[in-house]
C-alpha cells in the first residue's frame, strides 16, 4: 500500500500577503482540512469551497468539508436527513444557485450514474430521481459543467471511452435529461479531460483517449452547438496530458497540473480572445525546491482539484506519484477588488409593500378584513393571471372577495408569491396546503406537504390522510396511509382515526384491506 503524506500542514494563520503571479500557502484560522486525497471534486458555492470524496490512497471515502472564504475556517459539512451521496472518486459536481450538484463516479466496485443535489441553505442532501429522459450512462472521469440553468456532462469511461455530450435542465418545472446532437468536429473519445465555460462557449482540452495523452483543445459552443477544433497559436501549447485542472477568470483560462506519465505543476494562460498559449512563471522562487518557501509553486500532482475565488485560484489535494496530499495553496490572478456590496434587500422590499396601500392595485376583503396586494406579483398564480386577464366580473372590481381562505392563511400565500420564500408553523400547513391547491400554487402545496410529514404522528395521521385524499394529493396520501399502515394499532385508537370513519368509512375499509 502507498504511504499517504502531507505536503503542507495547515495551521492556525492568515492568509499570507501575496503579490499577483505569486503561490501562497493558505492557512485557517480554524478546523481541521479534509485529510488526504486524491481523485475528489471542489466547487465553489456562495462564501465557501466545498470537497467531497475521493481517494485516500486505501478507501473512496464521502465526506464532505467547506473552507470558508470569511471567516478563513475549515469544517466538516454534516448535512441534516437520512440522504447522501455514497463514497467514491472520479465524480463531477457543479454549482448552480445554492445548490451543489454530484453526478456518477466509481465507487470502488462499480461506476455510478446516480445524481445528487446538496442545498447550502438547507445543509441538505436529496438524490435527484424521477428526471424525464435518459440520463448519462454509469461512468467516472468525465467532466461536468453549468451553462444558464442546465448542467452538462461530457466525456469519461463507461467500459468505453465516451465523446458523449448530455444536458440536464434545472427547470423545476421539466426536470429533464436530454443527449445533445452536437455538429462540427467532434473530439475524439476520452476521460479525465478538463471543460469550462467561458461566455457562450466551452472549452474542452486534453485528457486520455486510452492509449496516449492528449493535447487538443476544442470549442463548444452553445447556441450553434458546432464543436470547432482550436488550432495551437504560435505559442506552444500545454504538453499532452490528462488529470490536470482548468478554470476561467475575466477573459483567460487557466491550466495547471496533471500528468504526463509523470506529475506536472506548470500553469498555463490561454487568452481566449487573443487565442494565445503562455506558460506563466511566479514572479518569486521561481523553480525553487524549497518546501519551507511558502511562495514556492506546489509540488507537482495530479488528479487534484481547482476552483476560482475573488480573484485567486486555488488548489487543494491530488497525487504526486507517490503520495496522496492534503495542502492548500492559491494563486493571485489579478489584484482583488475590494468593494463591499451590500446584501441584497429584494425580499425583504418586495416583503414590505405587500400592505401598502399607497402602491397596491388590487386588494382582496378575506374574513372582512382587506388585504392590498399587486397584480405584477399575483401574476406568478396560473389562478390569479386568469382572474385579471379575463372579462370575470372579479378583473373588474377594486374589491374580490375569497372564500373559503382564513385571513392569516391568505396573506401567508400572498407572502410566498411575492417572495418565493416562506416559513410555515405546522399548525397553519394543511390550511396553506388547501388554499395552495384551491389557487393552484403547486411548488407550494409541495413545502407545506414536506413541513406536514416531518411532523405527522399517531395523533394527526388519520385527519392528515382525510385532507390529502380530498385534496388529490397523491404523495401525502400515500406517505401517510405508509405511515398509518405501519403504526396502525396506535393510530386506530385516536379520537381522529374515528371521526375519519364517520367522515369517510372509504379510507378506513381501504386501510383494513390493505392490513395483513
Amino acid at each position: 500500500m502507498e504511504e499517504v503524506g502531507a505536503i503542507e500542514t495547515i495551521g492556525a494563520a492568515e492568509f499570507e500577503e501575496s503579490t499577483v503571479n505569486q503561490w501562497s500557502v493558505v492557512k485557517a484560522t480554524g478546523g481541521s482540512p479534509p485529510k488526504q486525497r486524491s481523485l475528489h471534486v471542489g466547487v465553489v458555492c456562495g462564501n465557501g469551497l466545498y470537497i467531497f470524496g475521493g481517494y485516500d490512497g486505501a478507501n473512496r471515502v464521502n465526506d464532505f468539508y467547506k473552507f470558508d472564504f470569511q471567516t478563513l475556517k475549515w469544517a466538516e459539512v454534516h448535512a441534516r436527513g437520512e440522504h447522501a451521496p455514497t463514497a467514491r472518486d472520479r465524480h463531477v459536481a457543479v454549482s448552480h444557485k445554492n445548490c451543489i450538484y454530484i453526478f456518477g463516479g466509481y465507487d470502488g466496485s462499480n461506476r455510478t450514474n446516480d445524481f445528487w443535489e446538496y442545498n447550502c441553505d438547507r445543509n441538505e442532501w436529496q438524490p435527484v430521481e424521477n428526471c424525464a429522459g435518459p440520463a448519462p450512462t454509469p461512468r467516472h472521469s468525465h467532466s461536468g459543467v453549468e451553462y444558464q440553468d442546465c448542467m452538462y456532462i461530457f466525456a469519461g469511461y463507461d467500459g468505453n471511452y465516451r465523446a458523449d455530450f448530455h444536458q440536464f435542465s434545472f427547470d423545476e418545472r421539466d426536470r429533464r435529461w436530454s443527449t445533445i446532437n452536437v455538429k462540427g468536429t467532434t473530439p475524439k473519445a476520452r476521460y479525465r479531460t478538463s471543460a469550462v465555460v467561458y461566455r457562450n462557449k466551452m472549452l474542452v482540452f486534453g485528457g486520455h483517449d486510452g492509449a496516449k495523452h492528449l493535447n487538443d483543445f476544442y470549442e463548444f459552443n452553445f447556441d450553434t452547438l458546432v464543436w470547432t477544433l482550436l488550432q495551437n497559436s504560435a505559442k506552444p501549447p500545454p504538453s499532452p496530458r490528462d488529470s490536470h485542472i482548468a478554470v476561467i477568470h475575466g477573459h483567460n483560462m487557466f491550466l495547471f497540473g496533471g500528468s504526463t506519465v509523470t506529475a506536472r505543476n506548470d500553469l498555463f494562460k490561454y487568452a481566449i480572445e487573443e487565442q494565445v498559449w503562455e506558460e506563466i512563471l511566479p514572479s518569486q522562487a521561481v523553480g525553487t525546491k524549497n518546501s519551507h518557501n511558502s511562495h514556492s509553486p506546489p509540488c507537482p500532482r495530479f488528479c487534484h482539484t481547482g476552483a476560482v475565488h475573488n480573484s485567486s485560484l486555488y488548489i487543494f489535494g491530488g497525487y504526486d506519484g507517490q503520495h496522496r496530499l492534503n495542502d492548500f495553496r492559491s494563486f493571485k490572478l489579478a489584484e482583488e477588488i475590494n468593494v463591499v456590496i451590500p446584501p441584497s434587500s429584494l425580499i425583504e422590499d418586495q416583503r414590505q409593500i405587500l400592505h401598502d396601500a399607497s402602491f397596491s392595485d388590487v386588494s382582496f376583503v378575506v374574513e372582512g378584513q382587506r388585504v392590498h396586494a399587486h397584480k405584477v406579483f399575483l401574476a406568478r398564480c396560473s389562478y390569479f393571471r386568469a382572474m385579471f386577464e379575463s372579462n370575470m366580473k372579479e378583473a373588474r372590481e377594486q374589491e374580490i372577495v375569497i372564500h373559503n381562505v382564513g385571513h392569516p392563511v391568505f396573506k401567508v400565500l400572498l407572502e410566498y408569491l411575492y417572495t418565493d420564500k416562506i416559513e410555515i408553523p405546522f399548525n397553519m400547513a394543511m390550511e396553506l396546503f388547501s388554499a395552495a391547491d384551491q389557487f393552484g400554487v403547486e411548488r407550494l402545496k409541495k413545502i407545506c406537504e414536506r413541513t406536514i410529514l416531518t411532523s405527522i404522528n399517531i395523533e394527526n395521521s388519520a385527519t392528515i390522510l382525510q385532507a390529502a385524499d380530498s385534496h388529490n394529493a397523491a404523495g401525502l396520501r400515500k406517505s401517510c396511509l405508509d405511515f398509518i399502515m405501519t403504526n396502525f394499532d396506535g393510530v386506530s385508537k385516536t379520537t381522529a382515526f374515528e371521526e375519519m370513519g364517520r367522515a369517510n368509512v372509504g379510507l378506513v375499509f381501504e386501510i383494513l384491506k390493505q392490513r395483513p
